[in-house]
């Protein structure tokens, strides 16, 4: 892999934990205020953002390994 492509799977990788991070943030904000039934629909968002986070933590480390 040359440094280039190396350089844009790095930002892109950045970039999906970046996402992940603000919609973990918002989705924790709703926690607070959701009412009991709602968390429930709220928890399935979290473990989808969540599963986000840790792929692009993979990501990052594989290319990190290349």
């Amino acid at each position: 892999m040359d440094k280039k492509q190396m350089m844009a799977e790095i930002m892109a990788a950045k970039t999906e934990v970046m996402a992940a991070e603000k919609e973990l943030d918002n989705l924790l904000r709703k926690i607070e205020v959701a009412a009991r039934a709602e968390k429930t629909t709220i928890s399935e968002a979290v473990r989808i953002a969540f599963g986000k986070l840790r792929a692009a933590r993979q990501h990052l480390e594989k290319i990190g390994t290349e």
